[in-house]
Order: structure tokens, then C-alpha cells, then sequence
């Protein structure tokens, strides 16, 4: 199953990541991973449909791009499952 993302910058330092097919559990996974960025000023998610696991993400960010932040936090996921055998 693809989580198919769609990415708007809204500026800068703001991100919005739109998610198809994906569960709470992952988002909350990210937005720890992200609360752990001293440059994360806000992150957090809506589901915006239930039924087909519609959610929106946000990320605010000061003194570094957004999608840096957001990259570094998916690399740093994928480091973090690459662990478990």
C-alpha cells in the first residue's frame, strides 16, 4: 500500500503533507521524530477522512527550510527501522 504524499510548501518555514492510506500510528512516530528537531516550532496531524485514511500533516519550522527537517526526520525513521532484525 503507497502512502502516495502530496507536499505544499506554504512558505519556507511551513509544510503541508497530505497523506492517502496511512494510519496514526506512523504520523504519531513522526511527529515525535519531529518534536526532537530543536528547529520544529509546530508539527502535528489532522485526519481529515476517516474512512479512507485521509490525513494532513503539519510542520513549522524556524531557522531551517521545513523540507529539510521534514527529510532529515523520514531519513532518520528509516535509520531507526533499519535497526530492528
Amino acid at each position: 500500500m503507497a502512502f502516495n504524499p502530496v507536499v505544499e510548501e506554504l512558505s519556507k518555514n511551513e509544510l503541508k503533507v497530505i497523506f492517502k492510506n496511512i494510519d496514526n500510528g506512523f504520523c504519531n512516530l513522526l511527529k515525535k521524530k519531529l518534536w526532537s528537531y530543536k528547529e520544529t516550532t509546530s508539527t502535528g496531524f489532522r485526519v481529515t477522512h476517516s474512512e479512507v485514511g485521509v490525513v494532513e500533516f503539519f510542520l513549522k519550522t524556524k531557522g531551517k527550510d521545513a523540507k529539510k527537517v521534514w527529510n532529515q526526520a523520514i531519513s532518520d525513521l528509516s535509520k531507526d527501522f533499519s535497526k530492528i532484525k
